[in-house]
């Protein structure tokens, strides 16, 4: 029986989606270079939305990483994220994309590095 529920145990487990939270992502981000912050836009009309990334979207920030921006695009679940990573060419970690990432070394080295992000 103790076999039986341990399988259980370690079955739902495997089952398991892991997603990041904006306030997690944010964490890690800092950890790594305390100089990260988001950029909130002037006005309602600029910045970065949705609906450039499909519907399953469920936020996207600017974000500002060693003087350099990206976009961080967070999705519903991971394949999600993937998808829309090989899309855009960008790099995706658990449930987010990072856009405009690709092509500048530092901006992929702290997304690889510190975000555990990576090229589909």
């Amino acid at each position: 029986m103790s076999k039986l529920i341990l399988f259980l145990i370690l079955l739902s487990s495997c089952n398991k989606e892991l997603k990041y939270s904006k306030e997690d992502l944010l964490f890690k981000a800092l950890k790594a270079d305390s100089t990260v912050a988001i950029t909130l836009p002037k006005n309602m009309n600029e910045g970065v939305t949705c609906s450039e990334y499909g519907t399953s979207c469920l936020s996207a920030h600017i974000v500002n990483v060693k003087g350099l921006e990206m976009i961080a695009v967070e999705f519903l679940n991971e394949e999600e994220a993937k998808h829309a990573a090989k899309k855009f060419r960008g790099f995706y970690s658990r449930n987010w994309l990072f856009d405009d990432v690709t092509g500048e070394p530092s901006l992929e080295r702290f997304v690889t590095t510190a975000l555990e992000g990576k090229k589909p």
